[in-house]
């Protein structure tokens, strides 16, 4: 980045808009704080706390801007988020090499970027923090949880240029223990979890031999009072007096063709299984976990395992009628599904109904048109949505009701998602809906995303004790699922 010589602006760094009391609470400790966690639970307003508090420190001369790092969909919500609430402006880092180095080189409060994109910008990101004093923001912070990726090596490697580091996430442990290091060692270098993962990764890893539960649950207890101390972690309905959220399992029992498939599958896994060796940890990375997905699969619909199944999927046919209930009481109504090829499927089906979507592909502008399309339009009554592309950063209060098609193990995907219906400018009460095939890996996801949430919520100070330190199925347990 070649220099420039600094000009002196005269920004307006007024908030446009009146924060909520428990936001004020934290807006003063994110400015008066150079390395601050914001863990509020989903729904509170964290994107307003932290620009409304960056924008304090920018009026008072004790940073010049902020780069804010997160999820490449939510580039835009940002940049939207920055208008709506302030008087400065954004710049986006995206395009072509040239285009970036332009934009790098305007000036602006508020700078954007995707943590893919971080990898490239290195040392632009660098030498902006180097010629002015900058704040670094991750959001969606658990997205550096392994610190072997490297994108989280690149993230860790830019903490030092930094005159103030924040991350914000509802979910600081995703799935385990584990994650809270990497988010930690953003912030402070080691001094509160230690300069080691290797060290970090022995004192914390669950233990699934269940031979020391007491010392796990000691050490956990542990971890939770350094967290606790070193976070603002508030709940929803400790500080906001939102409409009730209920949660309705509907159990549905598989058509004959698809659960002929389910068993075959089952009966293959089981076989596998039988032949592990120790203890079986769930993890996104094995072939276990991919295989276990394929059950889930087709529990939901047999045509993503099977493209000439041509019966209808048990659960369409239940989805249809909750849907068409929901519809006829003029109320709006999210579908989630962790698969792509259902939420295409799913449009066509709803299209009467004015269905719109969002998953992966979905480029950022098109993305903003559905949400306020979704949002604003009486006659878009469904959105399908695939939660790993937009569980996080929307605000889609115009629906009250939330249904699972599936779930996958990831506890973010599932909490993250609910919780875009029930937050802040919600004025009905939520229902969450759960579609659950009987006596299938349904039953287990339940189960399994029940007590990881139980451990977070330990870690994370929401719980008061630790009702199972066990947070992963044994191969004992998973031998129980797959039957006989």
């Amino acid at each position: 980045m070649r220099s420039f010589r600094m000009k002196k602006y005269n920004l307006d760094y007024s908030a446009k808009t009146r924060p909520f009391p428990h936001q004020l609470e934290a807006i003063l400790h994110i400015q008066t704080h150079d390395e601050v966690a914001l863990f509020d639970e989903q729904g509170l307003g964290k994107t307003k706390m932290v620009i409304d508090a960056l924008c304090n420190n920018m009026a008072e001369g004790s940073l010049d801007g902020a780069i804010i790092i997160c999820r490449k969909h939510l580039l835009g919500t940002w940049q939207d988020e920055i208008e709506r609430h302030s008087h400065v402006r954004s710049v986006i880092l995206r395009g072509t090499p040239a285009a970036k180095g332009r934009r790098f080189l305007s000036y602006a409060p508020f700078y954007l970027i995707n943590y893919e994109a971080t990898f490239r910008e290195v040392e632009r990101l660098k030498a902006l923090m180097s010629i002015r004093k900058m704040a670094l923001v991750l959001d969606e912070s658990h997205a550096v949880k392994n610190p072997d990726t490297v994108t989280a090596r690149t993230i860790l490697g830019l903490r030092d240029s930094a005159r103030k580091r924040i991350i914000i996430t509802g979910t600081p442990v995703a799935n385990r223990p584990l994650d809270l290091w990497a988010q930690y060692y953003f912030l402070d270098g080691g001094q509160l979890l230690g300069t080691s993962f290797d060290d970090f990764r022995k004192r914390y890893a669950p233990d699934y031999t269940g031979n020391r539960l007491q010392s796990q649950e000691d050490r956990f207890a542990e971890l939770r009072h350094v967290v606790n101390a070193n976070s603002v972690r508030r709940m929803k309905d400790d500080v906001l007096e939102l409409p009730e959220k209920t949660f309705v399992d509907i159990p549905v029992s598989m058509e004959k063709r698809q659960q002929a498939m389910y068993d075959q599958l089952r009966k293959e896994l089981r076989l596998t299984v039988m032949n592990m060796d120790g203890e079986a940890e769930i993890d996104e990375a094995n072939d276990l976990f991919k295989r276990l997905l394929r059950l889930v699969q087709v529990a939901s619909n047999p045509r993503l395992v099977d493209p000439s199944y041509d019966a209808t999927p048990a659960k369409f046919v239940a989805l249809d009628t909750l849907v068409r209930q929901i519809a006829d009481r003029g109320e709006k109504v999210i579908v989630w599904s962790s698969f792509v090829d259902n939420v295409r499927s799913l449009r066509r089906r709803y299209a009467d109904l004015g269905a719109v979507v969002i998953y992966g592909s979905v480029s950022m502008d098109d993305r903003r048109r559905v949400v306020r399309r979704f949002m604003d339009d009486a006659e878009t009554r469904v959105l399908v949505a695939n939660p790993a592309a937009a569980r996080e950063g929307l605000t889609l209060t115009s629906a009250n009701n939330a249904v699972y098609l599936d779930r996958s193990f990831n506890m973010v995907d599932y909490l993250q998602s609910q919780d875009r219906i029930h937050r802040i400018s919600q004025t009905k009460p939520c229902t969450i809906y759960k579609l659950l095939a009987k006596g299938t890996i349904d039953e287990y996801v339940d189960e399994l995303l029940y007590k990881k949430h139980k451990l977070a919520g330990f870690l994370q100070g929401d719980a008061g004790s630790l009702a199972s330190p066990r947070q992963f199925l044994t191969k004992a347990q998973l031998l129980e699922m797959l039957g006989s």
